[in-house]
């Protein structure tokens, strides 16, 4: 089982019912988990977004 590190965040009471709406709906254990899935697409974005301006500055620089 991977290594988990707690961290206590703060959250707005908007993103507090999303989260126990993700729970209740049953596709979630607990917050955690939501948390986690969140990142991670976070993370995939992030990445996604990087290539996008990588290329970007690719073809500006070939084109200059």
């Amino acid at each position: 089982m991977p290594i988990r590190i707690a961290k206590n965040v703060s959250i707005t009471p908007e993103l507090d019912h999303f989260i126990s709406t993700q729970i209740a709906s049953g596709r979630y254990q607990n917050a955690s988990e939501v948390m986690r899935a969140a990142l991670r697409l976070l993370e995939r974005w992030e990445t996604a977004e990087s290539r996008k301006r990588a290329r970007l500055a690719e073809r500006t620089s070939r084109h200059a």
